[in-house]
């Protein structure tokens, strides 16, 4: 009975020994030195978004994104807590939401484009249809649409009209 357990145990053995040989057969050892180590190309992905994030801070003003959140809180402490029939009863107020909302989500659409445009190596020129549409959603947002909300919902912070003859 000895000799059947043993024999069992060698064959296992030299059955163990015959697939680690094989294995080590199939798969080659490869030194790893310092050169042979594969690098990811990263230096075209930083390009990109270094080319991205340039021609953002060259075509966006620098006070937008003060703006931006300003009106952000402005409409969570106002607008969203208005009642619909609120809203709607007074339709220039339910107009000048709706365009300050659709200016807002148009800048959000017009970044995410370009960015998706630039991230995939497009070189987006400054008089690129996007940018141009871009900046004219900044300067109609924070010069006219969001002033103009403001006004209609806290009339004693309007805006006053600035004479420039007189500066």
């Amino acid at each position: 009975m000895q000799s059947v357990f043993y024999s069992i145990v060698l064959i296992l053995l030299l059955l163990c020994v015959v697939l680690v040989l094989m294995r080590e057969i199939s798969h080659p050892k490869v030194k790893l030195t310092p050169g042979s180590i594969p690098k990811l190309n990263l230096s075209e992905i930083d390009e990109r978004e270094d080319y991205f994030a340039k021609l953002m801070s060259k075509i966006t003003p620098d006070y937008y994104w003060r703006v931006s959140h300003e009106y952000v809180d402005f409409n969570h402490a106002t607008i969203k807590r208005m009642h619909i029939d609120e809203l709607s009863a007074d339709l220039t107020l339910f107009n000048a939401q709706r365009r300050c909302s659709d200016l807002h989500s148009a800048i959000y659409r017009y970044y995410d484009n370009l960015r998706k445009r630039c991230s995939e190596g497009e070189k987006v020129p400054f008089a690129d249809i996007e940018v141009l549409n871009l900046r004219q959603c900044f300067d109609e947002f924070s010069h006219d649409a969001y002033p103009a909300l403001v006004a209609l919902v806290w009339p004693h912070l309007h805006r006053p009209e600035v004479c420039l003859e007189n500066v």
